[in-house]
């Protein structure tokens, strides 16, 4: 047999067996065996609630691929491309250039990728359980709110720190939730500002059972057993949003909550979403040998593939149990392929299920037996020990667990998040993004939505302008090094992307530009009323209503063209055209600039083909407006702090309804004449 290369991409449970098992039926000289995998090591995820509640180390539950995998080429490389026409991988090299390897054999075992984007907020606010890394960021956090709640004064703060929400009721939900409640409650005891009785852990499922893998005696007995421990279930409810408050459900409710773990939302990885080939449900739809339709040398397995079951003529669960067989079973039937001879459909009797529940109990059903409580708990660790892919991992997760009934559990904290560097958040419309007099440790820029900057001088709270789209705010309270000045709330949903203080000392400091616009911005942020309490008096007494114009003349439809615009600024005189949908709500604007901008851009066009080009093409999408109900004070505040000459007013947010504007030269005269009356 001539040297083959067969190339696997992903180190997960699939990947892994089919190299080990390939590895054991042909000599190095044979073939050569590349993987391609995003991290270093295999994660063994059944035990990740294990780490988040410092059960065990994490590097304990990760095996090390070079040291699992004998007379292999590992490379950490990501793969961009699958040919299949060209049997090559184009893949990501060390260099940041794109390189290509053929292959003889193909082995797809990519897995799925989190996808808690399927929320929104999710990806902001959420905590996820995919990797070692998640768990182990989710442990610091954990300890990390402990410690806040210890030397927190305030009841209401300490029940938000200690209270956590787990969205998602199958396995890695149940198990997290268990953990992080035992992990609390054992710790509190060494904190004397907090109990027990402060923790609250709740438990986000859309069934009306958990945990539907396994029999409905087991899912009852596990949720029993979990609320008498003092978990809370929140059952037929799906998650709407999150924020960094908590987590908003399709019903309406909110449930209050420091921390969110996320254990639902997956996608298939881009390489699979790209290839042109059969899927189900995203999942790679595969022969029974596990070999993709059309091809006779590629295949897929594990999570990535739909693979049928000749045990059952049903498509595998998603299960580790499933992974392993289907990557022994591949590499058999790889081989009878490059020997000439028959390969074999898949087939697997599952052994069972198990599942920790915390307190020291677990559900579990092993080759048909059904076990509860402490035996089930008992089964569901000795199983997972031993199935634990080295001997060193296996000595060593077995004395931490044994070492856990003696001693309580790590408190140690390492400050991996101390410094936020850049990250982002959402919030809904009404969340506070900051209140006034909290110290500053944020910069802000707006990717979407609108937020009010709030006086809250004297306990009488008032808009004092607002904020759109590639707008930023937070600057004054860092540049001046003191406490914040005003409150900021979202107007409308908001997303935010934010700039820790250090990066944001750093950037501003580097970036000559950037330092001179955000310097600006502070200068124009300042209370610019101290000079003229004559004019904000006639303001705060004048109605919005009554500077309000008609737009009938101005108005444009996202469906009309380039020249219709042209010929309907010429006509209006309007130096603003305000765009909206057939609902008459407000979806863009364009001005002079806008038109001679796109007539720039298109200038070597034919009169008939600028007919083709929309106003939704070149308009200023999602405006900053006003609604008829604003203080008059805050929009001419708004159209200060944007050197605005022109703002549109609609009825409200939601619907965003045109109904007018207001410009510059309206204000001043109406001004004007109430200052010439008191005089």
């Amino acid at each position: 047999m001539m040297t083959k290369r067969i190339v696997v991409i992903g180190g997960g449970f699939a990947g892994v067996k089919c190299i080990s098992t390939l590895r054991k039926k042909l000599a190095k000289n044979q073939c050569e065996i590349v993987l391609f995998a995003n991290e270093n090591h295999m994660v063994f995820h059944p035990l990740l609630a294990e780490v988040a509640s410092a059960s065990i180390n994490p590097k304990d539950m990760a095996a090390p691929l070079r040291q699992l995998l004998k007379d292999t080429l590992i490379r950490m490389e990501e793969v961009t491309e699958i040919n299949l026409n060209s049997n090559e991988v184009c893949y990501e090299s060390a260099d940041g250039g794109t390189q290509s390897m053929p292959y003889d054999q193909l082995v797809i075992a990519c897995g799925t990728t989190s996808n808690l984007a399927v929320v929104p907020g999710m990806a902001d606010h959420a905590f996820p359980m995919k990797t070692a890394g998640d768990a182990l960021a989710l442990q610091v956090h954990i300890i990390n709110q402990m410690e806040r709640a210890e030397t927190c004064p305030h009841q209401e703060i300490k029940s938000r720190l200690l209270s956590f929400v787990v969205v998602g009721g199958g396995f890695s939900g149940v198990e997290v939730a268990g953990e992080i409640y035992d992990f609390i409650v054992r710790s509190a005891r060494y904190y004397s500002n907090f109990s027990e009785s402060d923790v609250n852990v709740t438990l986000v499922h859309s069934r009306s059972q958990i945990l539907p893998e396994v029999s409905s005696s087991l899912r009852d007995f596990a949720k029993s057993k979990m609320q008498k421990n003092g978990i809370q279930f929140i059952l037929n409810a799906r998650a709407a949003y999150c924020t960094s408050d908590g987590v908003g459900l399709k019903d309406g409710q909110f449930i209050q909550a420091g921390t969110v773990i996320c254990t639902i939302g997956t996608r298939p990885a881009s390489i699979v979403e790209n290839l042109s080939v059969p899927k189900e449900n995203d999942r790679l739809l595969v022969n029974a040998d596990m070999s993709i339709e059309g091809f006779s040398n590629i295949w897929a397995i594990g999570d990535c593939a739909a693979v049928p079951n000749a045990e059952d003529n049903a498509l595998c669960p998603t299960t580790a149990q499933f992974a392993e067989r289907q990557g022994a079973q591949l590499a058999h039937n790889i081989v009878a392929k490059l020997d000439g001879k028959t390969t074999l459909p898949f087939s697997h009797r599952s052994l069972g299920t198990l599942c920790s529940i915390g307190g020291r109990n677990a559900v579990a059903e092993v080759l048909g037996i059904k076990l509860s409580g402490t035996l089930a708990w008992v089964a569901w660790r000795g199983t997972y020990l031993f199935k634990l892919p080295t001997l060193t991992q296996q000595i060593a997760v077995g004395l931490t667990w044994a070492l856990g009934f003696l001693f309580p559990p790590a408190l140690s904290c390492p400050r991996i998040d101390r410094t936020r560097m850049i990250g982002h958040a959402y919030y809904r419309a009404g969340d506070w993004i900051f209140r006034q007099g909290e110290p500053a440790s944020d910069f802000y820029a707006i990717k979407s939505g609108e937020v009010e900057i709030i006086d809250d001088a004297n306990g009488n709270a008032g808009v004092v302008a607002v904020l759109g789209k590639d707008d930023f705010f937070g600057e004054g309270a860092l540049i001046n090094k003191r406490l914040r000045r005003n409150s900021c709330r979202a107007r409308t949903d908001v997303q935010l992307l934010i700039l820790g203080k250090a990066m944001f000392g750093e950037v501003s400091d580097a970036l000559a530009p950037l330092r001179k616009a955000i310097t600006a911005a502070a200068e124009r942020r300042k209370d610019s009323w101290e000079d003229f309490a004559e004019v904000k008096k006639v303001l705060a007494a004048l109605p919005l209503s009554a500077l309000i114009a008609p737009v009938d003349s101005q108005i444009l439809k996202e469906t009309d063209s380039l020249v219709h615009a042209c010929q309907l600024m010429n006509d209006s005189k309007a130096k603003i055209l305000y765009v909206v949908d057939e609902a008459q709500s407000l979806t863009g604007l364009v001005s002079r600039t806008d038109l001679l901008k796109a007539l720039e851009t298109n200038i070597n066009l034919k009169s008939d083909e600028l007919s083709k080009i929309a106003a939704k093409t070149f308009m200023v999408t999602n405006p900053i407006c006003a609604t008829k109900t604003d203080d008059t004070l805050a929009v001419v505040a708004t159209m200060h702090d944007h050197d605005f000459k022109y703002l549109p007013i609609v009825d409200e947010h939601s619907s965003k309804k045109l109904i007018g504007y207001i410009t510059a030269e309206d204000i001043l005269s109406a001004i004007f004449s109430r200052l010439s009356e008191i005089s």
